[in-house]
């Protein structure tokens, strides 16, 4: 139990990065969690064994909370605060647990390692440190899909020439997670791109690093070069993929960012959308299905600009035979409404005219009232069940709430899909 000297309610039930203050107001310790609550209250439910963390609790006089939407986001900006803070017990447990870093190499074509503190001399640039070493390494894993770089010992990047006649191929480039600087497939110019790239979004400015990467990809479609274009949207959906929100530099001006800009986002969509009211809570569907085997529907929620798992719901759908989309949502949209759930002032489904008029044909025939659209991956356009096209600017506040519950209902289709057919599977 989080004792009563500190402010219980300010600790929500929400991931983020959790900031514990001494008696004059100084940052002492530093941590993340995927539910803050827990975790602080884990501190004082009982006597520690590792002695430090007794005297750390001993300590705490106050606590600070910065919400986050993804591990990821949690993990870069838990080091940015170490690294700006320097807080005593951090400091402290590093000597112990020796803290893992991500480091750059010195090389012509440098390497992305992990590595301690003692070695941080040997690399050109650092990152961290991150208390979690198993995080990082699968952080890393995550990352080497969107922004590849090269393995191979610093002697194997020589001439293109030289290199073609000798050496293979790593085993990297064969997974598409080298960019071929062992065997000259690309340049120091390109490559070097790649690093920045990556250094720019670990720094937490992947805002600033999106709109780079939009400018080169809509420079290299006016120039006709559709194929390079093609593949910098490629890393552009990546890094949104990894997550839609890293905003580490905006976090560490404001702890209340996140907050402020879902509230933002909702008067933006009443306004962009032209609904009747402030949109509080949002639901989104998606359907997955492969050759309409084990299809299943997801519904998930946003709660004032915030995704709400709480209220998150799946359905294994009946229609049988061939794949049916529209069918399928009107299905899942049916068995919905036969729930006492609270209705939603918004309706978003993946994909387009078609699907929204079958959801809404079924939300006429049950006389319920609601905004709904569907938003199509392929340009980000709004299809309304009648009327025009809506197009959102791309960087807009409400395109981007839209496509983080877009995303987030694809997801938790898609997991519940692939649970269902590996149990087809077994059996």
């Amino acid at each position: 139990m989080i004792p009563s000297f500190l402010d219980r309610d300010s600790v929500p039930h929400k991931p983020g990065v959790y900031i514990y203050k001494d008696k004059n107001k100084g940052v002492i310790y530093v941590g993340k969690a995927i539910d803050l609550y827990h975790r602080v209250a884990s501190y004082f439910a009982k006597v520690h064994e590792v002695p430090k963390t007794n005297v750390l609790v001993a300590e705490i006089a106050g606590i600070e909370t910065v919400v986050v939407e993804s591990e990821l986001e949690a993990l870069i900006l838990e080091a940015n605060l170490i690294k700006k803070y320097l807080p005593k017990f951090n400091v402290r447990l590093m000597d112990d647990k020796d803290y893992l870093y991500i480091g750059i190499t010195k090389e012509e074509f440098p390497k992305v390692i992990t590595l301690r503190r003692q070695d941080l001399k040997k690399v050109k640039k650092y990152f961290g440190p991150f208390p979690s070493s198993t995080t990082v390494k699968t952080t890393l894993k995550r990352l080497r899909r969107v922004f590849p770089w090269c393995s191979a010992p610093s002697k194997f990047t020589m001439q293109p020439s030289r290199l073609t006649h000798k050496f293979k191929a790593c085993f990297y480039f064969h997974l598409n997670l080298c960019p071929g600087a062992c065997v000259g497939e690309i340049s120091k110019e390109e490559y070097s791109k790649i690093i920045r790239r990556f250094s720019k979004f670990l720094e937490g400015k992947k805002e600033e690093l999106v709109s780079e990467l939009v400018g080169e990809m809509e420079s290299l479609s006016g120039q006709q070069k559709y194929e390079e274009a093609g593949r910098i949207k490629k890393v552009i959906e990546g890094v949104n993929y990894l997550t839609q929100v890293n905003r580490t530099k905006s976090y560490l001006e404001n702890p209340n960012f996140l907050e402020q800009e879902n509230d933002q986002a909702l008067i933006d969509l009443q306004k962009d959308l032209g609904l009747p009211k402030l949109p509080e809570r949002i639901e989104g569907y998606d359907i997955s299905n492969i050759s309409g085997t084990d299809a299943t529907g997801s519904m998930v929620v946003l709660t004032n600009g915030e995704i709400d798992k709480s209220q998150y719901r799946r359905f294994k759908i009946h229609i049988s035979g061939r794949p049916n989309d529209v069918g399928m949502h009107k299905e899942m949209m049916r068995r919905r409404l036969k729930n006492d759930w609270p209705l939603p002032d918004l309706i978003i489904v993946d994909g387009g005219r078609g699907q929204v008029r079958g959801v809404w044909e079924m939300l006429q025939a049950a006389g319920v009232s609601i905004p709904i659209f569907g938003l199509a991956k392929r340009m980000e356009w709004l299809y309304p069940p009648e009327g025009e096209i809506v197009k959102l600017p791309r960087r807009s506040l409400s395109l981007k709430a839209l496509q983080k519950l877009r995303d987030e209902s694809h997801r938790f289709a898609i997991t519940y899909h692939r649970k269902l057919h590996r149990a087809t599977l077994l059996t």
